[in-house]
């Protein structure tokens, strides 16, 4: 991939992210997809681990292809998303998104 087509990637990466509603998820590879690069999950993963901390985009949404939180449970990546997560609702059961209370 060329430095613009990484730009324009990101950027679309980014862009879709912002639209991703509360209360709803989306996977790593759905997002490559969306943003025109499929096959390129592993690089959405690399965009969402090098956000500032203080990112107003919603990377919380973000969970991987079996609707699981990526990070190792109990570490610090994996306490704040499913923190943000289950204050959208979500109900996490180990690593996993289970289905939203009401």
């Amino acid at each position: 991939m060329t430095n613009q087509a990484i730009d324009n990637f990101k950027s679309q990466v980014f862009l879709i992210l912002n639209n991703v509603p509360r209360g709803e998820c989306i996977a790593y590879g759905e997002l490559a997809a969306l943003a025109g690069f499929p096959n390129h999950a592993r690089q959405v993963g690399a965009i969402m681990k090098n956000l500032p901390k203080d990112t107003n985009l919603p990377w919380h949404r973000v969970v991987n292809a079996q609707r699981r939180i990526s990070f190792p449970e109990n570490t610090e990546g994996y306490l704040r998303q499913k923190e943000k997560l289950e204050q959208e609702g979500w109900v996490i059961i180990g690593t996993k998104l289970a289905m939203k209370t009401d």
